[in-house]
């Protein structure tokens, strides 16, 4: 019992890019966090209008342009923010994007801003699902 919830605990803990890579479709990463820039994971509710149950990590993504919502808990103290609470719950503003094919596309929240009406859902990096593949080959893996 107690390999099988290790096991368990192991796949829930792999990165998305552990998982197959689609090239007929687009890879959204959320976890990915940089706190030196502001930039806090995100859990994405809603796609184009739509309630979805989507993994906290990830996921994929028909090619086409998509508006998604959604929440993150954001960590003020790398921030030039000044915040009574450090860590604060925030509601995520629509992010709309052209999301292409065989690529990985990190989002985030993009809190650097002293101002919160400026923190916005962002795109902060777009990888080739190709280029990532030859990385994990140079890797050995």
């Amino acid at each position: 019992m107690k390999r099988l919830l290790m096991a368990f605990t192991a796949v829930l803990l792999l990165p998305v890019a552990a998982f197959g890579l689609d090239p007929e479709l687009a890879r959204v990463v959320t976890y990915k966090e940089n706190v030196a820039e502001c930039l806090a994971p995100v859990s994405i509710k809603t796609i184009d209008g739509e309630n979805r149950m989507l993994p906290n990590f990830g996921f994929d993504i028909e090619p086409g342009w998509h508006t998604m919502h959604g929440t993150t808990t954001v960590n003020l103290k790398h921030c030039p923010v000044n915040e009574e609470r450090i860590r604060k719950k925030v509601n995520v503003p629509p992010l709309e994007w052209l999301f292409e094919a065989g690529k990985i596309y990190y989002v985030g929240f993009d809190h650097s801003s002293p101002m919160r009406d400026n923190w916005r859902l962002v795109v902060w990096k777009v990888e080739s699902m190709e280029d990532f593949s030859e990385e994990d080959e140079a890797n050995g893996d």
